[in-house]
């Protein structure tokens, strides 16, 4: 049985949301990366010192003038990591960025697939989409790489996007972490009317 708040978008959060009006202006800034309300962003404001800086690393995912690796690589990312540490809420909050830039539906069925048959080379995969699987999933089972693995990513990778992977993968762990910890509600709604164009306006391609 659910809790009763006197904050209406909590009910099985077990700290309350950050309310922007009594917030710190550095803190309140941040929340303007996006057009509508996103819970998580209300957890995480509770670190005033950390916040705006980790609102740096996601606006920086956002931007396709600042994150070096194709837009469909940072979302492959982001939804294993979310599958594989069950972070229903990091994943709801991600697909629609997925569909709107037309990540393929086969590929989004196949995001709960086994690590054994990523290393098996199996399912909707291309090689890239493969070894930066191979590198998701060794890190959130044991916290570390094969150097075959590095190896043969440094084939498809540059050195800079090997780097960037890993700081994405370490970012929406983290994230997870904290929505999975603390309980987080749903968003209400998770797609707001208008979502796909708001998302076009936020979340841009990587620049060539």
């Amino acid at each position: 049985m659910t809790e009763a708040y006197e904050d209406p978008f909590r009910h099985t959060c077990l700290i309350p949301y950050v309310d922007i009006a009594t917030a710190p202006p550095a803190v309140a800034e941040k929340f303007k990366v996006l057009q509508f309300r996103r819970n998580i962003f209300h957890l995480l404001g509770h670190s005033h010192g950390l916040f705006p800086h980790v609102m740096g690393i996601i606006g920086g995912c956002f931007s396709g003038q600042i994150r070096k690796i194709p837009l469909l690589d940072w979302q492959l990312i982001v939804l294993r990591t979310a599958t594989t540490l069950g972070a229903k809420y990091e994943y709801d909050v991600n697909l629609p960025v997925a569909e709107v830039y037309e990540m393929k539906q086969e590929k989004i069925d196949a995001m709960g697939c086994s690590a054994e048959s990523v290393r098996n080379g199996e399912g909707p995969w291309s090689q890239r989409d493969l070894l930066i699987l191979r590198i998701v999933d060794e890190q959130l089972a044991t916290y570390t790489n094969e150097p075959q693995t590095i190896k043969e990513a440094l084939e498809v990778l540059s050195v800079e996007d090997l780097v960037e992977v890993l700081i994405i993968l370490g970012t929406y762990a983290m994230i997870a972490r904290v929505i999975n910890g603390l309980k987080i509600d749903d968003d209400q709604p998770i797609r707001p009317e208008g979502l796909a164009e708001m998302l076009k306006k936020s979340v841009t391609p990587t620049a060539r």
